[in-house]
């Protein structure tokens, strides 16, 4: 079995959120956002290495925050200006002697509620595949927009999906991958990949539970999603 890397990414400063402080240092549940996504990570896959990227500005905030909850921090490192950067730098974290077999994940920092079947099933996909994926079936109708940005079509959502994260790949093709320049159309990690060339890029089954923290409602429903599995 070859290692495994996750690399959480919690650099952004959260400006549609509407906090003060960044979304992943938001408390949820009685700790912030981001400890909980670490622990889940650290209870899907023991053995994993996890690289925590975070903002500079944030360093002292994040130590305080551990300090404070006698939280353990992974390893840090500084991210960049944007995602595609901070990954970037989370990459150039994971030693350079690391079997290129490796599988490396790419998680977000505000995405708390990841489960262990879906850690499974995205590592075990990486292997034979240029990469991983999580996903769900899009449950709203969708409509297409035209070019002119007031018209539109219907279009049928059977045929898209959610994208969620870790978004799973082997080390040397991330590495490879990452190696080009930055382009505006680097949306993910999936669309690095693609252009570098590693397409066979495969969707597992995600989890409608495994939502990303985008505004302060998100919070409560993350902290309603908590309290029924505890219960459950």
């Amino acid at each position: 079995m070859f290692p495994v890397y996750i690399i959480i990414v919690a650099a952004g400063s959260g400006s549609r959120f509407g906090s003060d402080i960044p979304k992943q240092f938001c408390l949820m549940g009685g700790r912030p956002v981001v400890m909980h996504t670490i622990d889940n990570l650290r209870r899907a896959r023991p053995g994993a290495e996890l690289i925590l990227v975070i903002s500079p500005s944030e360093e002292e905030r994040w130590r305080t925050l551990c300090l404070e909850y006698g939280f353990e921090s992974p390893r840090t490192v500084n991210g960049g200006k944007t995602r595609w950067e901070s990954v970037k730098n989370g990459l150039s974290a994971i030693p350079a002697d690391a079997s290129p077999q490796s599988a490396v994940l790419i998680h977000d920092g505000a995405r708390p509620l990841v489960d262990a079947a879906t850690v499974s099933r995205v590592c075990g996909a990486t292997i034979n595949t240029d990469g991983a994926i999580p996903a769900v079936p899009v449950s709203d109708s969708l409509r297409r927009l035209d070019e002119d940005g007031v018209r539109s079509e219907p279009v049928d959502r059977a045929a898209f999906r959610a994208v969620q994260t870790p978004q799973g790949f082997t080390l040397w093709r991330l590495r490879q991958a990452y190696s080009l320049p930055y382009q505006e159309s680097f949306t993910d990690d999936a669309s690095v990949m693609a252009e570098a060339g590693f397409e066979n890029i495969t969707l597992v089954a995600g989890n409608p539970d495994n939502i990303k923290i985008t505004n302060p409602r998100d919070i409560l429903i993350a902290e309603a999603i908590m309290s029924a599995d505890a219960e459950a």
